[in-house]
């Protein structure tokens, strides 16, 4: 039985359908390690980073992007945000923010005050892989799905 953390576990439950789960071993949840471990392809991650932003006023926000994309966080994400400036979130910021663990931090199942902004390019895969909330599940699932299931907006983040 495939572990699913407790922040996505409902979400899960509800969406079955839509949500292939997949088991991995907590040393090759990283994408690369993922990627080269499992067989798939570093184009299908959608690699989930949380951004603080500092002024004019303190808010996070979780953006998605492939993983051979970079986010463009001093530009496009600033315009975004309609922020002056931004960070990444450290990584115990990150698991307290979001309840999930670090280096498995999913879309789904976050609070509902974290806005969500999932890059343009990441629309153009048939499927993506995402964390499951921790180091040991990935969910497979399509970029339109991804969008629904969170209430995500679409941006030009890369």
């Amino acid at each position: 039985m495939v572990d699913i953390h407790k922040s996505v576990s409902n979400l899960f439950q509800e969406h079955e359908d839509l949500l292939e789960i997949f088991e991995c071993m907590d040393e090759f949840s990283d994408t690369q390690s993922f990627c080269d471990h499992y067989g798939y392809k570093i184009e299908d991650a959608c690699n989930a980073i949380l951004i603080k932003s500092k002024k004019p006023e303190h808010f996070y926000a979780l953006f998605c992007v492939l993983g051979v994309d970079r986010l463009d966080v001093n530009h496009k994400g600033k315009a975004v945000l309609n922020s002056k400036k931004l960070s990444f979130a450290s990584r115990e910021e990150a698991e307290e923010i979001t309840g999930q663990i670090y280096g498995g931090i999913s879309p789904l199942g976050l609070p509902q005050d974290i806005k969500i902004y999932i890059d343009k390019n990441v629309m153009k895969r048939d499927k993506v892989f995402i964390g499951g909330g921790n180091r040991v599940s990935k969910f497979f699932l399509s970029p339109e799905t991804l969008v629904n299931l969170t209430n995500a907006s679409i941006e030009d983040l890369t």
